[in-house]
């Protein structure tokens, strides 16, 4: 499968705001709770058993609808079988003196092309490699450290036809502080983070030309004052500075922010998250600064109820601005849900949301990359589905389906063809974990 080169940047442009919208995901009330059928054995690397390492793999087999996610007015139908396996690994060493957890996984699939010969690929959908390390945890001054390597390689970041590979280092390291019994509690994190686009197929343009990679430094500094039991406010500082190391059409951005929040559980079985501040990217081009007058409110409401030991339920409303590549800005108006239900041995999961997403002017050379250099506007809506039966507690088999939905307002600049897509994926799934 080919297509022109200005249909693939125009693509470049909408996965990598995809992406962002994924991201608004990662930050909730807190981590959602295990699965109640699920084992959770492991091998015992210490004495008191608390030391543990837990082996696993998932495979699963079924049809994607479109894993290029071609756009709609091309007419092209795309779909056919897709197969994945993710072999991984994680450990995890508590304690209060010297606290460590480490990570690994390999998320490989391939398209056999069995509807159509076209499609066959090998993908490597994701390796990641990670560590952190905590020193003096349970002391007034703890320390950390920690880092993550991945390679990607998947349609949701790929110019359309062809694969696009990337390779990303986040290192973090942070201080914290507190005192007495812990009602104040202080963190100071840098995080340094790089990514490298590679042209693994030769297509060149933006991939091949480093316009995409990308380099950050960002410093975060937050409080947690907790006046009752498990009631607290917090107060979050950032700042950093996002740039372009192999390419000088891009413009340096230095996002910052100020959040403040209150945080924790209306009832035993209640909590909450409600947080508002403000958010500027910073982007300066050769004119100056040129997001001054961005409305940078941003905030986030978050609700968590448990129902029952079996039944879970929470959602939310979050807005960012974050700098992006060829654009001077994305901002992220995402709303979000979750539920989860157990039934016995079967164990039912659904998480769904929509994003809105508006950007800043094209930050890209002379020409436009689409017929909306400014106002662009996407609507975003994900969602997935699990349904999982528990053979035993390390091993089930279940269905899982995942659909990926974008409307966009922006068109191919010279040839008007539209960016729309869906994309919808079906794995009949086994998963063993010790």
């Amino acid at each position: 499968m080919t297509v022109g080169k200005e249909l693939a940047v125009s693509r470049i442009c909408l996965v990598i705001a995809a992406l962002l919208a994924v991201q608004a995901q990662a930050q909730s009330v807190g981590a959602q709770a295990a699965s109640p059928v699920a084992g959770d054995d492991g091998i015992a690397l210490s004495d008191d058993g608390r030391s543990r390492l837990h082996l696993g793999v998932t495979a699963g087999a079924g049809f994607d609808t479109n894993p290029y996610t071609t756009p709609q007015d091309l007419n092209q139908f795309t779909g056919d079988v897709v197969v994945r396996v993710r072999p991984y690994l994680d450990v995890s060493v508590p304690g209060s003196n010297l606290a460590f957890s480490g990570k690994a996984q390999l998320d490989y699939g391939f398209l056999p092309g069995v509807v159509n010969p076209e499609t066959q690929s090998f993908l490597l959908y994701q390796t990641l490699l990670g560590a952190d390390l905590e020193l003096n945890r349970g002391g007034a001054f703890s320390f950390a450290v920690g880092d993550s390597v991945s390679w990607n390689t998947d349609p949701g970041v790929t110019v359309i036809g062809s694969l696009l590979s990337r390779v990303r280092n986040r290192m973090q390291a942070g201080a914290g502080y507190r005192p007495g019994n812990g009602i104040l509690n202080t963190r100071l994190q840098y995080t340094f983070d790089f990514t490298k686009f590679v042209d693994v197929q030769g297509n060149g343009g933006l991939v091949s030309d480093g316009v995409l990679d990308t380099m950050t430094h960002s410093l975060r500094l937050r409080g947690d004052y907790r006046f009752l039991p498990k009631t607290g406010v917090f107060a979050t500082l950032v700042g950093g500075w996002q740039s372009y190391p192999f390419s000088s059409n891009q413009p340096s951005a230095f996002p910052v922010g100020i959040n403040v929040g209150l945080q924790g559980n209306i009832l035993p079985k209640l909590a909450f998250l409600l947080s508002a501040g403000y958010s500027n990217p910073l982007v300066f081009d050769g004119s100056g600064l040129v997001t001054g007058n961005i409305v940078g409110a941003v905030g986030q409401a978050e609700i968590q109820w448990a129902l029952s030991p079996v039944t879970r339920l929470s959602g939310g409303f979050r807005r960012t601005f974050d700098p992006i590549a060829l654009y001077q800005f994305v901002g992220n108006n995402r709303a979000y849900g979750r539920f989860s239900q157990t039934l016995g041995q079967l164990e039912f999961n659904l998480n769904a949301g929509y994003s809105a997403l508006e950007f800043g002017a094209e930050q890209f050379g002379p020409a436009p990359l689409t017929n909306r250099p400014t106002g662009r506007f996407d609507h975003a809506l994900d969602g997935v589905i699990c349904v999982d039966f528990y053979v035993l507690r390390w091993l089930s088999f279940g269905v899982r389906n995942s659909i990926d939905w974008r409307i966009t307002n922006a068109r191919i600049a010279t040839s008007l063809l539209a960016l729309d897509y869906v994309r919808n994926e079906t794995l009949l799934v086994a998963s063993a974990r010790y």
